[in-house]
């Protein structure tokens, strides 16, 4: 059966997120052993000093969780609906508790606890499919109880990932999804409260990166990637119009700089590397530019 996430360390080494919140400890084993029952990992955790304490649950609920990977799975499974075989099954267990006086009596329970059933699920599936909308936010800790991550779901599908690197208490990385596949993130370095590093996406694979080593609030370093490898950083300091270094890449591996450039891409360095950034040529000329990627 579940556990609790709190205990043993767990959450040091799997991301887990909350996924629903029960009143009660029998409703959340009850949709925890559902969730097991069909291979999916889960925990059951509340503030309720292990039980001792019932009365606590009120407060905080009880809470289910699963693998940060499993959450969607998780939620879909919690959310399906009930299949003919089940209520054909529930109809038969309830037709059979009523009591057996005379067959008038009989049929009039029989009808009035199915139309009880049939009403029970038609409300169940109406919950079910208002719990699926709005903005929902799931929180992973960590085992001494320091929230690290959260992930934010819109109409049942994923929309933003917020993370606590250094668990200061604020956010310092945020990624953000549109139909399921990650398009932006954005980094804070310093851990100020302000993003230095932006990167875009193109098929979930990295595009693009700015970043700001200075942390002065402007870009300086641009990074270009073709298929997810990167391809070329270029450094423009201060926002400047014109590269002042080119790294030119291989196979995600740097293979030449060119340095001190200006405002009409001319350089006068260019040095070559082997695959151990060992230099294996360096030219001088007066005035140095390339156009092309390196050979």
């Amino acid at each position: 059966m579940a556990s609790d996430p709190g205990n043993g360390g767990l959450h040091d080494e799997v991301k887990t997120a909350t996924i629903r919140t029960f009143s009660s400890h029998e409703a959340a084993q009850l949709a925890a052993s559902n969730l097991e029952a069909h291979g999916i990992k889960c925990w059951v955790n509340a503030d309720d000093c292990g039980g001792m304490y019932p009365n606590l649950t009120a407060a905080g609920g009880v809470r289910l969780s699963v693998r940060a990977a499993d959450v969607e799975a998780a939620i879909a499974l919690l959310n399906a609906e009930a299949s003919p075989a089940e209520i054909n099954q529930i109809e038969t267990e309830a037709a059979a508790s009523a009591p057996p006086e005379t067959v008038a009596l009989k049929k009039l329970a029989f009808v009035q606890i199915l139309i009880g059933v049939v009403v029970g699920v038609l409300l169940c599936l109406l919950y079910q499919r208002a719990n699926n909308l709005g903005t929902k936010t799931y929180y992973s800790y960590t085992s001494d109880g320091k929230c690290y991550e959260a992930w934010v779901y819109r109409d049942g599908h994923i929309t933003e990932l917020l993370q606590d690197r250094n668990l200061d208490g604020h956010w310092d990385h945020w990624t953000y999804y549109e139909h399921g596949h990650v398009v932006r993130t954005e980094i804070d370095n310093n851990f100020d409260g302000k993003p230095d590093e932006f990167v875009t996406y193109s098929n979930s694979s990295p595009a693009t990166v700015e970043k700001d080593t200075d942390f002065n609030g402007t870009p300086d370093e641009f990074c270009t990637y073709k298929n997810g490898v990167l391809q070329q950083v270029d450094v423009r300091p201060n926002g400047s119009k014109f590269v002042t270094q080119r790294w030119l890449y291989q196979n995600n591996v740097l293979v030449e700089i060119l340095r001190d450039g200006d405002s009409n891409g001319n350089f006068k360095e260019d040095v070559r590397y082997d695959s151990f950034f060992n230099p294996i040529s360096t030219n001088f000329p007066t005035v140095f530019q390339l156009s092309s990627s390196p050979k």
